[in-house]
């Protein structure tokens, strides 16, 4: 199933919305957290997409009912999260898939978020629990793509942009800076140039 929808979703997006990839050289062999920004319920689609390697999600529940997104999900595989309560059992899987070698993919908005939101704590716990590198990823354009309320994607460009990863944290505290310095280098690549445009410098501080 993995094969089969990264080729089909790869071919689809990159002919009918102009994916465009840069920074794949930066995704690590072994495990690490991905960490990006939501503009659009297309992003998980995207990222699955623009990854050079298989990646697991962590996700709302209810998204393994849609039927697109749903599909690559399950296809690449997913920590489902159960909203509006601490999900330990969510934690325990993701932190299981980590240490075992995997990418794992996280969106520490929480939600959709086209202008950007709050974060939600945990990402950081999982890096420094599970020791590993945390990489930015910044989707642009997706939510021109796929706005809230809209169910067909629009045939515009849409970017993903992979920047170095940072080192792995040794403390809760640690990772939550660590996301935050993560999230802060994807909004600056999001904000400051269209889908269409030339690479994303590195974060601050980066290894």
């Amino acid at each position: 199933p993995y094969r089969l929808a990264y080729r089909v979703v790869r071919a689809v997006l990159g002919c009918y919305l102009r994916l465009a990839v840069e920074g794949t050289a930066h995704v690590p062999a072994g495990a690490a957290l991905l960490v990006a920004n939501h503009p659009s319920a297309l992003d998980p689609v995207l990222i699955a997409a623009a990854l050079p390697r298989r990646a697991v999600f962590m996700g709302a529940a209810e998204f393994l009912t849609w039927p697109v997104v749903g599909w690559v999900m399950r296809a690449y595989g997913v920590v489902p999260v159960r909203r509006g309560r601490v999900d330990a059992a969510a934690v325990r899987e993701a932190v299981r898939v980590l240490r075992a070698g995997g990418l794992l993919v996280i969106f520490p908005e929480g939600r959709v978020a086209p202008s950007g939101g709050a974060l939600r704590p945990g990402a950081g716990l999982l890096a420094a629990a599970a020791h590993v590198p945390v990489v930015p990823v910044a989707v642009v354009g997706s939510s021109r793509a796929l706005p809230l309320g809209r169910y067909l994607p629009r045939p515009v460009p849409v970017r993903v942009c992979i920047g170095p990863p940072l080192p792995p944290p040794p403390d809760r505290e640690a990772g939550e800076r660590t996301v935050e310095e993560a999230m802060a280098w994807i909004r600056r690549t999001a904000a400051s140039r269209p889908a269409e445009a030339s690479p994303a410098q590195p974060p601050a501080g980066s290894a």
